[in-house]
């Protein structure tokens, strides 16, 4: 029963009381009938004043609280005159005002860090109470290849290696996650409280620029001081060689022709050796792009030509799928996409043993191209060794193919990628840059 009510049912009860007591006095004494029913009209004159007097302040109360719990912090109490509902009048409303610039602040701070998030060029994925996605920004959408909508999903639900390797990343610690070979995310998980609630979140953010700086900086100095240190000495020994010859030319004829011969020998090792220098050194030595609009399906019609007698030998068949009749035109480096494609044409090769295929698809949206073959697949221990400096897997190789068509690829601002899929192909597909 409300307060309100029981103070009616109080009034009545008590004005109904004290009207009986004054009927019983009618018939003996008429004056004090009287008097009596003054007193009852007086009190209740009297109960309707101190009614009003205590339901306004209370009716106030009530309609404070209805507004806190609407969330509306703008409605503010008037003052009803009496001392004891002012004063809680005034700490109602000092509360109500306190309530507002922290909702206010609250909101401003929300609306910044919900732009802040946004904006932000590293991938950031919330996680709800479920453990699934709740909110994910721009950065983390493009990264991963998922739609905006892609809410109430769990992170296992991800496209490989995302689901794989953010599923077994443990709260509070970080993690370096590379994909295709190339690309390398540094991943941090952690938790943050929302109103009480411990609430997860992933941080991606791409560290492939700066790793590959750093790489290429290391491995610049090794080969600068191989090639320093070989040409030295390559310099030196040839000059022996050479006076040595011809030391030797002025003995007897019979003594002198082995000696010859293994000079002879000894100098095409030494040519041989500085040749295997400068291989590396073209790694550092890549010319700045001389970009030029360059048809795309002309430079890969010449660069197979280079290959006609490796596919004949092999039994490699060789199928081009244009989308378009059209020229395919890029902007790039001429001589530099001819080595890309002769590289690329040339692991697929050694990848094949024999009576093989590749094709080599064109795709104008988005501008990209596919070579494949169905050679040896590449493991997943592989997969994540590749496009390092120097590992190779062959007996003969260097390790330097994959990294001078990643620099030639990076310096164009193109993205690639080198894998085999579940069908057992093994496919690079580079995607272009427009403009």
């Amino acid at each position: 029963m409300k307060l309100k009510t029981k103070y009616i049912v109080f009034v009545s009860l008590t004005l109904c009381a004290f009207s009986a007591l004054t009927v019983m006095l009618y018939d003996q004494n008429k004056y004090l009938f009287l008097i009596g029913e003054g007193i009852i009209i007086l009190s209740l004159v009297l109960f309707i004043l101190f009614y009003k007097s205590l339901i306004k302040p209370y009716k106030l109360l009530g309609s404070g609280i209805e507004s806190i719990a609407d969330k509306d912090f703008s409605i503010k109490l008037l003052p009803v005159g009496q001392p004891e509902p002012d004063k809680l009048i005034d700490v109602y409303n000092k509360m109500i005002e306190q309530l507002r610039l922290e909702r206010t602040k609250a909101t401003a701070t929300h609306f910044f860090l919900e732009k802040l998030i946004e904006a932000s060029p590293a991938g950031i994925i919330v996680l709800n109470i479920n453990n699934k996605i709740q909110s994910i920004n721009q950065s983390a959408q493009k990264l991963l290849n998922i739609s905006p909508e892609s809410s109430e999903i769990e992170i296992k639900e991800l496209a490989s290696p995302w689901n794989i390797e953010l599923s077994k990343l443990k709260e509070n610690t970080t993690s370096v996650i590379q994909v295709n070979g190339i690309n390398q995310y540094k991943c941090y998980r952690s938790n943050f409280l929302d109103r009480g609630v411990k609430r997860n979140f992933f941080f991606i953010e791409e560290l492939t620029k700066e790793l590959l700086h750093a790489e290429r900086q290391a491995y610049e100095k090794v080969i600068r001081m191989i090639s320093h240190e070989v040409n030295n000495s390559m310099g030196s020994v040839n000059s022996i060689i050479d006076s040595t010859v011809h030391y030797i030319q002025h003995l007897n004829q019979n003594d002198t022709h082995d000696f010859i011969n293994a000079l002879d020998v000894a100098k095409e090792r030494i040519s041989n050796l500085n040749h295997f220098t400068k291989r590396f050194k073209e790694i550092v030595r890549i010319p700045p792009p001389d970009i030029q609009k360059c048809d795309l399906k002309e430079i890969i019609n010449r660069v197979l030509i280079y290959f006609q007698e490796d596919f004949k030998q092999k039994n490699i068949l060789v199928n081009t799928h244009f989308k378009s009749d059209d020229d395919v035109v890029i902007s790039f480096d001429l001589q530099q996409l001819e080595l890309v494609l002769i590289n690329i044409i040339k692991n697929a090769i050694q990848a094949i043993e024999s009576n093989g295929n590749i094709n080599i698809l064109i795709y104008s949206s988005p501008l990209s191209l596919i070579i494949e073959n169905n050679g040896e697949l590449i493991s997943a221990d592989i997969q994540k060794k590749l496009f390092t400096p120097f590992f190779t897997t062959k007996k003969t190789g260097q390790g330097i193919g994959l990294t001078l068509i990643r620099e030639i690829l990076v310096n164009h601002g193109c993205k690639f990628s080198l894998q085999t899929r579940s069908d057992g192909i093994t496919g690079f597909k580079v995607l272009f840059r427009k403009g």
